[in-house]
């Protein structure tokens, strides 16, 4: 997607490491149950982020080659939380930006021949964010100014007992409901 859309295809670099040994072949990569769709959705948010803003960066230097700034993914697991890392070396975000806002993007109109799939929507970051706290989990950015940007996905192992709470009529909530004022 990224070399459609802006002609540079930055190098991905995957690592995975297991503190509990819960591995495929080797016992340190880590296996973990997730709904895969939204999971999916986090990381390539993440991926496309990390590549746009990379390929946006060759595209105005001519000192880096794109051998120079790979981006790199680290899995970490133990035997409670999955730890995924996404990080680049495309300058970080400026300073004042609210990257999750719905309203943020940098991509400028007409960029990448107007395809919207690389940028331009303003949801990604946002999205992703909620989709891990769904998860009971958090993603947290660490920008680091000249240098680059840290994303960081925190989540708790699916366990077979945890259960999404939902509400219903016999569960007494500590606040007004609709229902408490109805006649």
């Amino acid at each position: 997607m990224c070399i459609e859309c802006t002609g540079w295809s930055p190098a991905v670099f995957v690592e995975a490491y297991s503190a509990c040994g819960e591995g495929l072949d080797d016992g340190n990569t880590p296996r973990f149950p997730y709904m895969p769709h939204v999971l999916k959705y986090v990381v390539m948010e993440l991926l496309k982020n990390s590549c746009r803003a990379t390929a946006d960066m060759l595209s105005a230097t001519t000192d880096l080659q794109v051998e120079d700034v790979p981006i790199n993914v680290i899995v970490c697991a133990d035997e409670d939380h999955v730890t995924i890392c996404v990080s680049d070396r495309a300058r970080g975000i400026p300073r004042g930006v609210n990257a999750w806002s719905y309203l943020y993007t940098t991509a400028k109109n007409g960029a990448y021949g107007g395809e919207k799939r690389l940028a331009g929507h303003s949801v990604g970051l946002p999205l992703s964010r909620l989709y891990a706290r769904y998860l009971g989990g958090a993603l947290d950015l660490v920008s680091l100014p000249g240098y680059g940007t840290h994303a960081y996905v925190n989540l708790p192992r699916v366990q077979s007992q945890q259960v999404e709470v939902v509400p219903d009529e016999d569960y007494r909530y500590d606040h007004a409901s609709l229902l408490d004022f109805t006649v």
